[in-house]
């Protein structure tokens, strides 16, 4: 099915991080150019695009067309395109087997490797589009080649100094934080992990990250460097097996309510804490009161 045309002077989806560039008097129509003719820019900060959301947009794209325009360059290889912004609209468009995609010709910027990156960073951390790794190799290679402090950098990029610290403090992580970062685990846990020298106790306190709060892992930490390794390794222990403890607790307790339900400890005395019963209507919580009383 041929996809629906769209009127982008009109379109109030026609919006996003570089709308304003688009609007610049340096920037050409939007015109439609064949995919085949626009090559990645190698210095793209991106690299990471998730299949699954790949595949709903070619979906989208196949009945709708692309909403907004990609923004490229013209390339120093004749009758070529280099992208700026739009990466992951191409691959869909590509994905979706179109022949051609709507976007902007760029006039002014021209092949400064330093002004494009700064570009296309930007255009990514506004979308937040970047994974935490994706933003400290981009900021850092930014910050190589022009040797800008980390506050030019915040102020160049529009972000805070302490963002572009904690982007540069990941580029220095150890092979075991950093391959968790990528699974997943929060960027702050990895960065108060990042702390703790000893591999096999930090080891043990990233198991536990999985399950406890960032304050509840930093008090861990801590607790971990006071009372030495084995005192923080036994300290550890017993903080999964409570987790685990109280997870099953609160599954028991889910099934018989049939409410989503959990358990919080006190960050001041893990003896004591909260179970919370989420209720729905009226008659969730009278059948609550029903069970605790009857």
């Amino acid at each position: 099915m041929a996809p629906k045309k769209i009127v982008f002077t009109n379109n109030p989806l026609f919006q996003g991080p570089a709308y304003e560039q688009r609007k610049a008097p340096n920037l050409s129509p939007y015109k439609e150019i064949p995919i085949d003719l626009i090559d990645r820019d190698i210095n793209q900060p991106r690299v990471y695009f998730d299949p699954e959301g790949l595949e709903e947009l070619a979906c989208s794209i196949k009945q709708y067309g692309i909403l907004s325009p990609l923004l490229v360059r013209r390339s120093i290889k004749a009758g070529r395109f280099v992208l700026i912004a739009g990466e992951r609209r191409l691959r869909a468009a590509k994905m979706a087997g179109l022949k051609t995609v709507p976007a902007l010709v760029d006039t002014c910027r021209g092949d400064d490797p330093e002004s494009n990156l700064v570009f296309q960073l930007t255009e990514n951390l506004q979308r937040r589009d970047l994974t935490p790794l994706e933003r400290a190799h981009a900021i850092g290679a930014l910050k190589d080649s022009t040797n800008l402090s980390v506050r030019e950098l915040a102020e160049k990029l529009g972000i805070s100094k302490s963002s572009v610290q904690r982007s540069l403090d990941l580029l220095e992580l150890p092979d075991d934080l950093i391959n968790a970062l990528r699974e997943g685990v929060a960027e702050s846990k990895i960065l108060a992990l990042a702390k703790v020298e000893d591999k096999e106790l930090r080891a043990k306190l990233l198991k536990a990250a999985e399950t406890v709060s960032r304050e509840e892992l930093i008090r861990l930490i801590n607790r971990a460097k006071r009372g030495g390794f084995q005192k923080g390794k036994r300290k550890i222990q017993s903080v999964l097996k409570m987790r685990s403890e109280d997870r099953r607790i609160a599954d028991e307790i889910q099934k018989e309510l049939g409410l989503r339900t959990s358990i919080k400890r006190s960050a001041e005395d893990e003896e004591k804490g909260r179970v919370i019963i989420e209720f729905y209507s009226e008659a969730d919580l009278k059948e609550v009161f029903r069970r605790l009383v009857s």
